[in-house]
Parts: structure tokens; C-alpha cells; sequence
């Protein structure tokens, strides 16, 4: 049987994820979609409560993929700017987005 790559990419990224996941605490995720793709992008952060250290991830679930775009481990705001403006610029290319919001959930401060 010969393995099919995109399965055990997408297998990996859900696997980092939830890694990630677990040691972290994540503010609302940002989906953006453009026909049939999609991209997420998040900021995570090192400690629950406090905005530094922090990450700001995208993925491309199709591709499998999981990238940090930036980090920041003293600029509180630095994450959540650059993910605003990253988002922005999605949607400046066409891609609409929708923040994953659940209710109680908030930034840390």
C-alpha cells in the first residue's frame, strides 16, 4: 500500500496542534476561505493569562501545512497586531475571514 502524503501531512499538522494546544493557551482563531481553500490564522500563547510570550501560526489545512509567522516574547500587542494586519491583507486579497470567537473566551491581558 503506498502511503498518501496529503493524509499523513494533515495527520501531523492535527497532531502539532493539539500539542500546542495543550501547553498553550490560544486566542480566537481566524478563519479565512477562498472558494474551496481555507487558512487559519491564531495567536498562541506560552503562558494563559499573560499576551507574552506569543506566536502568531497559519495554517493551510489542504496543504498540510502549519507555519509561525511571528513572535514576540516581550512586546505585548505585537502578536495580536501583526495578526490583525496579516488578516487584513488576506482580505485585501480576496479571502473572507471570521474570527472563531466562543463564548467567555478573551485575550489575555
Amino acid at each position: 500500500m503506498i502511503a498518501n502524503p496529503t493524509h499523513s501531512s494533515w495527520s501531523g499538522l492535527i497532531v502539532a496542534m493539539c500539542l500546542a494546544a495543550s501547553a498553550t493557551a490560544v486566542a480566537n482563531p481566524t478563519t479565512c476561505e477562498q472558494g474551496d481553500l481555507e487558512r487559519t490564522v491564531e495567536v498562541v500563547y506560552a503562558n494563559p493569562g499573560q499576551s507574552v510570550p506569543c506566536e502568531v501560526l497559519y495554517a493551510k489545512p489542504a496543504a498540510g501545512t502549519l507555519e509561525s509567522l511571528w513572535q514576540a516574547n516581550n512586546e505585548a500587542g505585537y502578536c495580536e497586531q501583526q495578526a490583525s494586519q496579516f488578516i487584513r491583507k488576506l482580505e485585501g486579497l480576496g479571502w473572507e475571514c471570521s474570527s472563531q470567537a466562543e463564548p467567555g473566551d478573551s485575550e489575555p491581558d
